[in-house]
């Protein structure tokens, strides 16, 4: 196999995660008891949440992050991800995915930061990083839209 040289992409968008609503992306998988003295620690949640260039539900959709993740702390709200942006829109990622598995302390302040462990497609034998920080939650619905930038060395 040959390879060309090594380069860095900048990736930016947003994610949606719709827990509620009429087009919900994300479904609990073993809904867990608010009240259990673990709360919500082994919560696992499907996910097939749009990707969009701007904040707003409605702007262009650029693809999906599909993937799982699971509240992965006793002590504070932290979550394992493991996504699949896969990129779907005409242009030159088409097809294309990056894989990101890591922790995710959804509450911290400031930017989050999680590891891309591969890719396909344009994306083959990715690495970088990615930077997360929620840009809305709603209390209510528990929707949540999320800043994401990907920086992934690839070939």
């Amino acid at each position: 196999m040959a390879l060309k040289n090594e380069k860095l992409t900048h990736l930016h968008f947003y994610y949606h995660n719709l827990l509620a609503g009429p087009n919900v992306t994300a479904l609990p998988l073993n809904p867990k008891d608010f009240n259990h003295p673990a709360g919500l620690f082994g919560r696992l949640t499907m996910a097939d949440n749009p990707l969009t260039l701007d904040p707003e539900l409605n702007s262009t959709t650029v693809g999906r992050a599909q993937g799982l993740y699971g509240v992965a702390s006793r002590t504070d709200a932290t979550f394992m991800e493991l996504f699949n942006f896969v990129f779907k829109a005409d242009g030159e990622y088409r097809g294309s995915t990056v894989t990101v598995l890591g922790r995710n302390h959804i509450l911290a302040a400031g930017i989050r930061e999680m590891p891309v462990v591969g890719g396909t497609g344009v994306f083959g034998f990715a690495r970088g990083k990615v930077h997360v920080k929620t840009h809305s939650f709603n209390t209510t619905t528990g929707n949540t839209v999320v800043k994401c930038d990907v920086y992934v060395f690839h070939y």
